[in-house]
């Protein structure tokens, strides 16, 4: 991997970041039909993602306190989109996991996001793909906090 000055790495992080929020903003702006609030949203997601998973290490995940998780998980419990499992092991201990209307609601968001995207991306040239498929490894090792490799 290349050493670029500390100048022009800077740069480019800050525009990967506003691209990023930008895409991000617009993709949710065309979701007319999201009915919930961006950290019920994104806590939801993660459930459905887990499979199941304790609310501690969802609120580590969403990083926010326990009280808040506490508050986002009984509205989506509320809303019949996450369910409370028992664990066998120890009956003091809880598991989250989504519902089927939870995960329908996460599949069907998926896809009413993705489709005006992959829309754009199916008429860029050839080569414009080509290169966001390059860049996808370097992305994703990026937004998981690894360290890319050449």
């Amino acid at each position: 991997m290349a050493n670029y000055p500390a100048s022009s790495a800077v740069r480019l992080a800050d525009e990967l970041v506003l691209a990023a929020v930008r895409l991000t903003r617009r993709l949710r702006a065309q979701d007319d039909q999201a009915r919930l609030s961006g950290p019920s949203a994104s806590a939801l997601a993660v459930v459905v993602h887990a499979g199941r998973i304790m609310p501690s290490e969802l609120a580590r995940l969403e990083k926010v306190q326990r009280p808040t998780i506490a508050r986002t998980l009984a509205a989506l419990e509320s809303a019949g989109l996450v369910r409370r499992e028992p664990d066998a092991a120890d009956g003091r201990r809880v598991w989250i996991a989504a519902t089927e209307a939870g995960l329908r609601m996460i599949a069907e968001g998926q896809a009413r996001r993705t489709a005006p995207l992959a829309r754009q991306i199916a008429s860029l040239p050839a080569a414009d793909r080509a290169a966001l498929e390059r860049a996808l490894p370097i992305l994703d090792r990026l937004a998981r906090g690894a360290t890319p490799t050449a």
